[in-house]
């Protein structure tokens, strides 16, 4: 959001964008950046030429870890803007799903790079060859339906079209991708079926805004605007951030606060619990040690729940509140732990079928918990074209995504590395800047983990953190709705000079799925909407 005030800001202002607007960023963690979370591990010791064994730590990203540059435009161009594009490596794009007991092995190794593909595991060969098509088909389908349905339409209801009338459903989208489907096969339906039951029920229920009740009950446009953008655009360039998500949040905020007289100054305040008070005209920020200050205008850019805690509005603005308490209510939250591990058993069964992102399929029976999915880091975070990053035939260690901590065996999760001094000069050089303040302090706060009861020490040390991330049901895509028509709303009485109540939201649960791609584009308009530069 800063970025965009400062862009549009210098555009509307000119040489004289400094004197116009100032822009103060509260942060409340001592790190920047939601859900971005780096730490280092220590996988033991390293065998090198000659016989010398060194300690082998690698880092690991518990959160945002990659990004699709084929879509994300606009963080392709600020990235580029700010010289941080060659800090995006490739990583090897490809997929296992699986039965915990063995049952069902699959890989989608589309994007595979470099590697074995078994055909006896790939989708290309599931069906003899007649289900990976299947699965093109129903994705362009629902595609091709997001412009045309409401909140209301489920995964669940999409897929008993498509089972019921499959012909009606599907044969619009196997035309426009070239592909022949035998309408008249009797097993038709039950391929159907195997598509939502092995495939997208437990993608869907991997995905981080999944609603606990499983994905059947989400609407379709929620997943299926996801992958238009996360996996969409043609061949995704699927890149992760080189060190750390949270080395791309620091270079933006060093741009951003760099001294230039030219345009609109930022200023980071970070470990900054802060509380507002919005009254006619006017926006107060506190915190509990006595500082407060006035401002023209407040954009929170929190989670809806954290806003509703923090903001008061007024007596004299009780229909304001009253509309954006309906608002901010409807959006419920999930709680999940990233850990970082060495629990091969998590695994499918068959290493050899071991992908970049491994999805558990569960009997139809079973309760879909959200947001389960095992990232293979060495294949995850690794670049195969730089021999210098290609560590994929070195130890495996993991990151999984698990809505119980107790997931994931204690003695199996890795333990953080909190002493720099153990660190090469040239690692330590690169991690981020708030990775490296948690090992100088030997604490680690950032996240949620203040929610959480009193943890004994051994677990304190083990890399892991704890989330929490809007459901993207149909009570979301409303508010969100909602919310851009009261952002739109007092966007105009701030350009006309009115600005009866300076209270604006961004963030994650304001557009989409919160993806990066979505926040800058909802930053972008909401700037441009208060400066009138659209």
């Amino acid at each position: 959001m800063a970025y965009y005030l400062q862009k549009e800001g210098l555009k509307k202002h000119g040489e004289n964008a400094a004197q116009k607007l100032e822009i103060t960023l509260f942060e409340r963690k001592a790190s920047l950046g939601g859900n971005a979370e780096t730490v280092v591990v220590d996988l033991g010791m390293r065998r090198m030429e000659q016989g010398v064994d060194v300690p082998y730590l690698r880092w690991a990203d518990l959160g945002v870890n990659d990004v699709n540059l084929t879509t994300y435009k606009r963080l392709e161009a600020v990235m580029r803007e700010i010289g941080y594009l060659e800090h995006m490596k490739p990583l090897q794009d490809t997929e296992s799903y699986f039965t915990r007991d063995g049952r069902i092995s699959l890989t989608d190794d589309t994007y595979l790079r470099q590697g074995v593909s078994d055909p006896a595991f790939s989708l290309d060969h599931v069906d003899h060859g007649r289900l990976a098509p299947l699965i093109q088909v129903v994705h362009r389908a629902a595609l091709d339906l997001l412009d045309s349905i409401s909140p209301s339409y489920t995964v669940a209801a999409y897929f008993d079209d498509c089972v019921a009338k499959p012909r009606e459903m599907l044969e619009a989208a196997a035309r426009e991708l070239g592909i022949a489907i035998d309408w008249g096969d009797p097993a038709l339906s039950d391929r159907v079926q195997s598509v939502r039951t092995l495939i997208y029920y437990p993608r869907i229920a991997a995905m981080y805004f999944t609603d606990d009740q499983g994905p059947g009950d989400m609407p379709l446009e929620a997943p299926f605007q996801y992958y238009r953008i996360q996996e969409g655009g043609g061949e995704p360039r699927r890149r992760y951030f080189e060190y750390g998500s949270q080395r791309w949040l620091e270079a933006l905020a060093a741009h951003l606060v760099e001294a230039d007289s030219s345009k609109p100054s930022v200023t980071i305040r970070r470990n900054a619990d802060v509380h507002v008070r919005i009254e006619p005209g006017k926006a107060t920020l506190h915190d509990d040690y006595g500082w407060s200050a006035s401002f023209d205008l407040v954009i929170m850019a929190t989670h809806a729940d954290d806003a509703r805690r923090i903001v008061t509005l007024s007596d004299t603005l009780a229909p304001i509140r009253q509309r954006l308490d309906s608002i901010l209510g409807s959006v419920r939250y999930t709680r999940s732990y990233s850990v970082c591990h060495t629990a091969s058993s998590r695994l499918p069964l068959n290493k050899n079928i071991w992908r970049t992102y491994n999805i558990e399929i569960r009997d139809p029976g079973d309760t879909f918990f959200p947001y389960r999915i095992d990232y293979v880091a060495n294949l995850h975070q690794n670049d195969p074209d730089n021999p210098a990053y290609d560590s994929a035939g070195l130890p495996q260690y993991f990151v999984s995504l698990v809505n119980d901590l107790n997931s994931i065996p204690k003695q199996d999760m890795l333990d953080k590395v909190l002493d720099a001094d153990r660190l090469s000069r040239e690692m330590l050089d690169r991690l981020p800047e708030s990775t490296r303040t948690q090992m100088q302090e030997g604490i680690h706060n950032s996240g949620y983990k203040s929610e959480l009861p009193e943890l004994d020490d051994a677990l304190h040390r083990k890399a892991w953190t704890y989330f929490k991330h809007n459901v993207l049901d149909a009570g979301c895509i409303q508010a969100q709705r909602d919310i851009d028509r009261y952002n739109a709303d007092v966007a105009h009485s701030y350009r006309e000079g009115e600005a009866p109540w300076p209270l604006l939201f961004a963030g994650g649960w304001t557009c989409g799925a919160g993806l990066q791609e979505q926040c800058l584009e909802q930053s972008e308009r909401l700037s441009r909407w208060l400066l009138g530069t659209e």
